[in-house]
């Protein structure tokens, strides 16, 4: 029965997500509380999250899969191995000036599991000292006194603990042991809880391919409440993750708490060599040794000869600790060691390829990698929101965690022997912020090493004078250079910068500066003057062919009549013909086109105008067009008719982007005359001269574009 405090801490944990979930709903309907989120930051943010939600939900059905239907098939096949069928059993137990109470409680533990076996089992202790052996010892003597059950052999180390599991290893592989001996290499600090060496040799016997498994664990902790939760979550993490991994038979990790090997794998020289030399070539570090990471440096060996790994979720070990001093101290270093031990070997790892590891177990390495930014998406996105008093969306993303969170530590701990209480909450988002900080520093510096648990131990590979000066610097820069892509990232999904409209936006700005500038032109500034009786054609022609083609110009008209006493004729590009608007500006024809001419007349020079064009397509004719001609606001008006009655106002040919706009045309039964052009746009033009059909007459005209296009018959 669960106690009222346990009861009263369920509730309040259960309050949480309706809070967060209240919240949101609160929320949903104020826009102005997002607005400044751009829509590719929403579905940036949705992407991601869809992502990592999906991948969790999918180690979790995974995780009740093994735990709820595969595993106790399993369970029920090994109870039936019978106790003198198990393999012989023998323990490698490195310890360094460990507490007595704790030595008594693992050595304890021990005797009374070799018990359970029907053959003895072999220990090997190696210490720090005589003192700690004799003291071990008695508490090997006091559960066993004539020595029956355990086979004790003692050494002392010297060189640190990798160096003395890899000396006892080689002494126990000279003993002559059974070839079905299981190894455990387990720390001096871990109490075995009854029945687990019954509940996990079997599996030796049934999965010849298996080289290795390890067991759940439980934290004992002495000194700090912060410190143990912490522990019971980290546990509880670890549970679901292995249950899901052992369904691919393979394991992230295999704990140096305690994890059981065949001896095989234990006594290979190869493996000792790994387990005491263990080292990494890395880019810009070089050649260095691990300091710690022995469990990384076995399941590495394991991982590349192909041997199954399994996680027996019944077995329970007591990892035991004793805290004294800043427990955020404490933390950190744990942390570093951790992370450092898993970023060392997770590209090693990962370069076996999925064929060898299995595509689930080669993308949970890479998603380690992953992992270390996506969790820092939700803080870096409330720390800007609060930084830019954006209160509603910090209200989003505070109410998003009191929903997210304690629903994924609801189905973390499911049926789990820890008790969910509402410190996991802080604890889980102190938890996965902080890490993937520490993540984020650690993979810059993978060769500084530090191990504070039993004394100080620090190694490092910076070198000494310029090399130290380069390396240092070099991790610094990708430091940096990381940390701000992801707060240019996180800027970008929060809307503070669009990079990918602020580079549009440059550009169009450079190729805007590099166009040249449009030479603005008043035409009574070049003797083009409205309402004087003189001929306004032969100025205007002469402004019309005083510029390059190459210089964009706009020639302004005035307002007023400008007499015409003969056609006008452009013959470049680049040009642009302005009126001040129909009815205001006119022009105005005193003469009698010949046939097939027109008053205002557009070609290129090389083209010789003709009644009878060729049918080419304009893509035959090739060169020798003009293009970018703009005429607009003024009414074209001539004086006399042809003797047929047909006045051809304007004639395009061979001309590409052309616009008319805002264009009165009077008295022409053929106002326009279209020839092999390409892409006129024409707006607002009014004809007089009958039908639309018969006032534009089109030959080989290709993208012709008529808005607001009319005609009326002659006044």
């Amino acid at each position: 029965m669960k106690s009222v405090s346990s009861r009263l801490e369920s509730l309040i944990f259960l309050l949480l997500p309706v809070l967060g979930f209240v919240g949101l709903y609160l929320l949903q309907n104020h826009q102005e509380n997002y607005s400044s989120w751009n829509v590719f930051g929403f579905v940036g943010i949705g992407i991601i999250g869809a992502f990592r939600w999906s991948l969790f939900f999918i180690r979790i059905i995974r995780s009740w899969i093994y735990t709820h239907w595969v595993f106790p098939k399993w369970r029920k096949w090994a109870d039936k191995v019978p106790v003198e069928s198990l393999p012989h059993m023998c323990f490698m137990v490195p310890t360094y000036k460990e507490k007595d109470w704790i030595s008594e409680r693992v050595f304890r533990a021990i005797v009374n599991e070799a018990k359970t076996l029907a053959q003895p089992v072999t220990v090997l202790v190696n210490s720090s000292s005589d003192e700690e052996n004799a003291q071990i010892l008695a508490f090997v003597k006091a559960e066993d006194p004539e020595m029956q059950y355990i086979q004790l052999i003692q050494m002392t180390q010297k060189d640190g603990k990798r160096k003395a599991m890899a000396d006892g290893l080689r002494h126990l592989a000279t003993l002559g042991l059974p070839s079905d001996t299981v190894v455990a290499l387990m720390d001096g600090d871990s109490e075995l809880t009854p029945g687990t060496l019954r509940k996990t040799l079997a599996f030796f016997r049934m999965f010849p391919r298996m080289g290795a498994l390890t067991t759940d664990e439980l934290p004992i902790v002495n000194g700090s409440y912060f410190f143990s939760e912490w522990f019971h979550l980290r546990f509880a993490q670890r549970h679901y993750q292995m249950c899901s991994d052992s369904l691919s038979r393979k394991v992230m990790c295999l704990t140096g708490r305690f994890s059981l090997f065949r001896c095989e794998t234990a006594f290979h020289p190869t493996f000792i060599e790994q387990l005491q030399e263990d080292s990494l070539d890395d880019w810009l570090w070089g050649r260095f040794k691990f300091l710690s990471g022995d469990d990384k440096s076995t399941w590495f060996w394991l991982l590349q000869r192909g041997y199954d790994m399994l996680y027996i979720p019944d077995a329970t070990v007591y990892s035991i600790e004793t805290i004294s001093g800043s427990v955020v101290d404490r933390s950190y270093q744990n942390m570093r060691r951790w992370y450092g031990n898993m970023l060392r070997n997770s590209t090693r790892a990962m370069s076996l390829g999925p064929n060898k590891l299995g595509w689930f177990i080669w993308y949970n390495l890479l998603d380690q990698r992953i992992s270390i930014w996506t969790s820092l998406l939700t803080p870096g996105l409330l720390l800007g929101s609060l930084l830019q008093l954006n209160w509603g969306a910090a209200g989003i993303l505070l109410c998003w965690i009191l929903l997210s969170r304690p629903i994924m530590l609801l189905l973390i701990f499911w049926d789990r022997v820890s008790d969910l209480k509402p410190i996991h909450f802080p604890l889980l988002l102190l938890s996965q912020w902080s890490s993937s900080l520490v993540k984020i520093w650690t993979q810059m510096n993978l060769a500084k090493q530090s191990w504070t648990n039993r004394g100080i131990q620090v190694m490092t590979s910076d070198g000494e004078g310029m090399e130290r000066t380069v390396k240092l610097g070099t991790s610094r820069f990708l430091l940096f250079a990381q940390i701000f892509s992801f707060i240019l990232f996180l800027a970008w999904l929060s809307g503070t910068v669009n990079p990918s409209w602020d580079i549009a936006g440059l550009m169009l700005q450079r190729q805007a500066s590099a166009q040249p500038e449009i030479e603005k032109i008043e035409a009574v500034a070049y003797n083009v003057l409205p309402n004087d009786g003189k001929d306004d054609a032969a100025p205007l022609q002469a402004l019309i062919d005083r510029f390059p083609s190459s210089t964009p110009v706009e020639i302004e008209l005035p307002i007023g009549e400008l007499d015409l006493f003969q056609p006008l004729e452009i013959n470049r590009g680049n040009i642009t013909l302005k009126g001040q608007g129909i009815a205001r500006t006119i022009l105005r024809a005193h003469f009698e086109p010949k046939e097939g001419e027109a008053i205002l007349v557009i070609k290129p020079n090389a083209f010789e105008a003709s009644a009878t064009v060729t049918t080419a397509t304009v893509e035959q004719v090739g060169q020798g067009r003009v293009s970018d001609i703009e005429m607009s606001g003024f009414t074209l008006r001539p004086d006399v008719s042809s003797p047929d009655g047909e006045i051809k106002s304007i004639s395009l040919q061979r001309a590409t982007n052309v616009s008319l706009s805002r264009l009165y045309l009077e008295r022409g039964a053929s106002a326009l005359a279209l020839n092999q052009t390409d892409n006129v746009k024409m707006e607002y033009v009014v004809a007089e001269g009958g039908p639309l059909d018969q006032v534009v007459v089109m030959q080989d005209a290709i993208n012709t574009q008529m808005n607001g296009m009319s005609s009326n018959p002659p006044s």
